[in-house]
This record gives C-alpha cells, structure tokens and sequence, in this order.
C-alpha cells in the first residue's frame, strides 16, 4: 500500500512539473514572437478618419464665400461641425466605430495671411483627434472664393477673391441700356474691433433685355431698312445715406439696386450704456474739544502772602480757520488740544484706493483759538483785601464720528458689438425705351442722331 501511495504522488509531481513547463513555453513565446499590430491590420478605419477630414474641408471652402472671408490680416473665422450640420454643408457622420463625432471639438477654421488663407480642419472622434492645414488662396482658375493651387501651379495667390456669380454685396448689378450704379465705398470705422457677419447677403439685380444690332447691311435698291434708337432710363439722384441697426431676423436685404443699395458695415464695437455709479456710507470719526461743566473759582486782586495755585484755562475767543491742512490715514493725525483742533475736508480716494472703506486717507483743515490762563489760589494762609468769584468752563477731548456717503465706483460705460447698414435710394423718372424707324439705306439723319440698323429689311412701299 505504501508503494502505491509513491507511485500516485509521483505521477501528480510529473503531472505539476510538466504543467509549469507548458506555462513557461507561452510566456516565452508570447515575448518572443512579434504579433501583427490589429490597427495596422486594418487601414479602412484610418480610411474614415480622412475620408470625414477631407469632407469638413471641402464643406469649409464652399461655405467661405467672399463676405464670409475674414477682413484684415490676422482675423480668424470658426465654424464648428455643429454649425455645419446646422447650415446643411453636410450631412452627419460617423467615426470607424459608428459612433458620432465630437460636434463642438470638431471645427473648421479660416485665418486671413499676407498672401493667403490658412484653413485649419480639426476633428474630435471619441479618443482620436487629428487636424490638417490647408492653403488657399484667389487664384484666377478658382470657381469658389478660395481654393487650392492645382498642381505645377506657378501663380502667386492673392486675398483679393474675384467676383462670383452666386449672388452678395460683390456682384454688381448690370443693366442695359441703362449704366450699372456705383455705389459709394462703406465707410471702414477706426479704433474698432469688427466682425464678419454670418448673414449671408442678396443682390438682386434688375436686368433688361437688349437687342443687338447687326453690322452695316449691303444696300439693296427699293428696300427699306429697319434703325433703332435706345434710350435711357432715367434716374434722380442718390439719397444721401442712413444708417441703422441690423436686428436679428428683422427681414433686411442687403442688395445693389438701380433704385436702392442696402450696404453690410459689419459688427462694430459700439456704447450703448454706462453702469450704475457704487455709494457706501463710511464711518469717519474725530476728536473735538467739547465742554464738559463750569467751574467756579475766587480769585484775589490784592495780596501779599503766598500761596497754593491751580492753573485754569479761559476761552477768550472762538474758533478760527487757518490754511493749514493736514493729509494721512487716521492714525497719523494730530489730535485736537484746548487751542486748536483738525475738522475733516474730504477723502483722498487716489490714495486709500479699493481700501478706503476700512482705512481712509483723509484731508483735514486746522482751527484755533484763544485761551487764556488764569490761577486759582487755594490754601490761603493770610487774609485777602480784595476776592472775586469768577468762572470757567471745562472742556474734555471725546471722539465724534459720523456717517458720510462715500464713492466707491463710478460709472463705466457699457460696451457690445452692433451690426449695422446703410441705405440709400433713388426714383425712376423715365424707364428704358427704343425707338424703332423704317427709311432708306444710310440715312445720315437717323444715324447722326444716334440710330442704328437693326438688320431687319422690307421692300420699299409704292407712292
């Protein structure tokens, strides 16, 4: 039995040992051998990720039309993914996990250069977040505002975006016969931040259709032809300009007209009200000499003897001001004695500052005044041939304190950015017209008098 009990306990150490060296086995296998990185194993989510960046950058370029661009040099624009999907430049996407992007940390950004526009695409996808720069610039070949150079592009890029055909302040308005209306330069505000607005603006221009004259026509005999003469529209002249708040959704349209110009000033940096001054009532205390009792006293006019005497004080005259004054803090002013005291002026707040509630800086003007000085005898040993009852007031030094109502703040104006336009108008006395005449070949008349042929003939009527 003992043997049996050996044999088993030597299987299970056989059994241990050789469990241990497995484990050993895959651990050195697991660090020596190099795994396939899974990411890299599968590119489509990198894919994705790029594919989403260079959507919000192809939506950014569409949406920065020429009044959208920033105005000087320096000047940035932001527009989130929210506001993309907002606007409808596109439509919402997922990261490679099928989760929706980080809309607020997710953006599009537009920076005005020397030369250029830097553009800035930034997306936030759960734990990833990666950016790309992009150059744009006014190139002659640009169907938008902005955009890339094409490759082996040698022409330098400008921020002067040209004309584009989808509408704005930019596009100027052409009629025929009439000349297109110029419109006067905005004024550009000065020491004022401004703003680009992101209201999109509409031009509305007011076209009539022309005709189009032929070249000189072969003279033909018995044959009329056919001479036109355009005229004019007529105008009054421009209002002069008005100049008002853009409110939100208040329904203007900012538009080049023949009979009206709505311009777009901007965000401007304007006051539109001031703040409500700061009072607090500040404790100011003092000492002053207040009268205290009357004390009465003989006094002999005739003696020879001495004796004890006990000074007095007599007020002979009342208090004066000087042109002295006295400035500090409440612990560094004299105090008030039987003959002069220190009467508060004012506060200097240049000096206490934020702090003068607890501790004032205080300006105060001296007053004096006479006393005399009598003496009391007392202890009298002889007789007096002449005593006289006399009196005396008794003043004492106490504090006195009063509230005062102290600025502590004044009024500072109050700053917000108001969008504004301008607005002028005019009247049509007389619209577009053309005169149409049926005479001969070369009618110097009608041709001097500003007619021309219009190509059309007729046989030449009988009689």
């Amino acid at each position: 039995m003992y043997t049996e009990e050996r044999k088993n306990r030597s299987l299970l150490v056989d059994f241990i040992l050789k469990l241990v060296l497995i484990i050993i086995f895959v651990l050195l296998l697991i660090w020596l051998v190099p795994w396939p990185n899974m990411d890299s194993l599968n590119p489509l989510k990198d894919q994705i990720f790029n594919a989403n960046l260079q959507t919000m950058k192809e939506a950014g370029i569409t949406y920065f039309t020429t009044e959208r661009l920033p105005a000087e040099v320096g000047d940035k624009t932001t527009l989130t993914l929210q506001k993309m999907l907002d606007l409808k430049l596109l439509v919402p996407f997922t990261d490679k996990n099928g989760d929706s992007c980080d809309v607020t940390a997710s953006y599009v950004s537009l920076e005005k250069k020397e030369t250029e526009y830097l553009m800035k695409v930034n997306l936030k996808c759960g734990e990833e977040e990666d950016y790309i720069l992009v150059h744009l610039g006014c190139y002659s070949y640009c169907t938008t505002a902005i955009c890339e150079a094409q490759p082996g592009n040698t022409e330098t890029p400008s921020t002067t975006p040209k004309p584009t055909s989808s509408g704005g302040p930019t596009t100027k308005p052409t009629t025929s016969p009439s000349p297109s209306p110029t419109p006067s330069p905005s004024p550009t505000p000065t020491a004022t931040p401004t703003i680009t607005p992101t209201t999109t603006p509409t031009t509305t221009p007011t076209t009539t259709p022309t005709t189009t004259p032929t070249t000189t026509p072969t003279q033909k005999p018995d044959t009329e032809y056919e001479y036109v003469k355009k005229i004019d529209a007529v105008y009054s002249e421009w209002s002069d300009w008005t100049r008002h708040v853009k409110k939100k959704n208040d329904g203007v349209v900012f538009e080049l007209t023949n009979t009206k110009e709505v311009v777009d000033l901007g965000t401007i940096l304007t006051q539109v009200g001031t703040t409500n001054p700061v009072y607090e009532n500040i404790y100011f205390e003092h000492y002053e000499m207040v009268k205290y009792k009357t004390l009465t006293y003989k006094l002999c006019n005739k003696y020879s003897y001495v004796a004890d005497a006990t000074t007095l004080y007599r007020v002979v005259t009342d208090w004066q001001w000087t042109d002295e004054y006295a400035r500090g803090y409440r612990d560094n002013i004299p105090h008030d004695t039987l003959t002069e005291r220190w009467v508060l002026q004012g506060i200097d707040y240049n000096e206490c500052k934020d702090n003068c509630v607890n501790n004032p800086y205080a300006i105060y003007r001296k007053q004096t005044r006479h006393i005399e000085i009598d003496t009391e005898y007392s202890n009298v040993t002889a007789s007096c041939d002449d005593i006289v009852t006399k009196s005396v007031d008794v003043y004492m030094s106490v504090p006195v304190g009063n509230y005062q109502t102290v600025l502590v703040e004044p009024s500072k104006p109050v700053y917000a950015y108001v969008r504004y336009y301008k607005v002028r108008t005019r009247t049509l006395l007389s619209s577009a017209s053309e005169v149409y005449k049926w005479s001969g070949y070369n009618d110097r008349t009608l041709l001097d008098n500003g007619y021309k042929y219009t190509g059309k003939t007729r046989p030449k009527k009988e009689g």
